[in-house]
């Protein structure tokens, strides 16, 4: 069982990895420490479920301030990333409604064969 210490330590450092795949565009990197942070939250929530938060002392209580900001500065920055790559995508296949391979028999064609838009 972790200390409530070492549950944030972890938190911190998979944040810090998130950041650094971030900022290095690197997609199977940011989906693997993502979810690393994911399980490493999960943990430190468990371990905060069994702590008085009233009980904290003061330095945890920033750092989690500060951990917390953090994931809300990541969440707002891989919006961007995620709003970027769609206009790009927009810039090399424009959005249609024109179906790929022609309608299918008694209707559209299926979903799959639209470009997106």
């Amino acid at each position: 069982m972790l200390s409530l210490e070492a549950a944030l330590a972890n938190v911190e450092t998979e944040v810090e990895a998130v950041s650094a795949a971030l900022l290095a565009t690197d997609p199977p990197v940011l989906e693997l420490r993502s979810t690393a942070l994911r399980q490493a939250a999960a943990e430190l929530a468990e371990v905060m479920r069994r702590t008085h938060i009233n009980a904290l002392p003061p330095d945890l209580a920033k750092r989690l301030q500060a951990v917390g900001a953090s994931v809300d500065m990541q969440r707002d920055n891989l919006a961007r990333v995620a709003a970027l790559t769609d206009r790009q995508v927009a810039a090399v296949l424009p959005p249609s409604d024109a179906t790929t391979y022609g309608a299918r028999a008694g209707g559209t064609a299926a979903r799959i064969y639209k470009s997106a838009g």
